[in-house]
């Protein structure tokens, strides 16, 4: 059990289609028309939460809110909150500040008509904001009245990730001013003298549930918080497959039939020590 009760964790969700990915090679709109079972997944992580008695965090793509809204409201109806994943899971860095801009305001608008709340947090897609992309990403976010972002992982991938990026939930200083938006990169542990993920997708998937609910302690115990990531598809075991190479087809779907035991089981330990992001804005983390 998490026993420092001044550190609070997050659960979140990214709630996109099955074939919302961003390997080289996949093309979306190859996709875009076929069915899907994104709603009857959002059902079951709903009804896990309520088992456990948990709120998420939801970070919703727009075009998803625009094409299934009863998604939408399910999740706010349930309690959950509802922030911003972009409009259609494209990638920060392919996109200038000004395309960024647009595709920031389109999502936040579907999904506010919807819930009729502000939207106060935005994840970006596959973690892809790359250095160049910091003299305008927060500024953008700040002046669209946003209050966080999830959207650095502050590690080398050969995906993702900026190296060098501070490691804690901060706000960003940028050309020497404080930017209002509090970031909260992806939790990371020195693992063989290099920073991995633990807390969510394939390394939830493939890393034991001890060595998870070990990290989070140790986190908590230095008053660090850590927030769990899932996709609805990530629970999915009949979903229809992309094809991908073995390298990134193994880290897109290993664990997949293990995984909302393993979730199930993380929340538990959790227990009484996750809020919604939105709610934990005038707390201590």
């Amino acid at each position: 059990m998490i026993n420092n009760k001044s550190t609070y964790n997050f659960l979140t969700f990214d709630i996109e289609e099955w074939f919302h990915a961003n390997f080289l090679g996949v093309n979306l709109e190859d996709y875009s028309e076929l069915s899907t079972d994104l709603e009857k997944n959002v059902d079951r992580l709903i009804a896990v939460c309520a088992e456990i008695n948990v709120y998420s965090t939801c970070f919703i793509l727009g075009s998803v809110a625009e094409n299934k809204p009863q998604i939408v409201k399910k999740l706010y109806m349930a309690g959950h909150e509802i922030a911003s994943h972009g409009y259609n899971h494209k990638l920060v860095y392919t996109m200038t500040g000004d395309e960024f801009r647009k595709d920031l305001q389109k999502s936040c608008t579907i999904i506010e008509n919807i819930t009729g709340e502000k939207v106060l947090g935005y994840r970006a897609p596959s973690w892809s904001v790359k250095k160049e992309n910091l003299p305008w990403f927060y500024t953008i976010l700040e002046e669209a009245g946003l209050k966080y972002s999830s959207s650095v992982y502050p590690a080398h991938t050969f995906l993702y990730g900026i190296p060098c990026f501070t490691r804690k939930v901060h706000y960003p200083v940028i050309n020497g001013k404080k930017i209002n938006v509090l970031e909260m990169p992806v939790p990371v542990v020195s693992l063989l003298g290099k920073y991995l993920g633990f807390s969510g997708g394939f390394y939830l998937r493939f890393l034991p549930v001890w060595f998870i609910n070990r990290t989070i302690r140790n986190f908590n115990y230095k008053s660090e918080p850590v927030f769990i990531y899932l996709h609805p598809r990530e629970i999915d075991v009949k979903q229809p497959k992309l094809k991908l190479p073995v390298f990134e087809d193994f880290i897109h779907y290993w664990g997949i039939n293990s995984c909302e035991k393993k979730l199930r089981k993380i929340l538990i330990s959790l227990s009484g020590k996750i809020v919604r992001i939105r709610d934990s804005l005038n707390k201590t983390l």
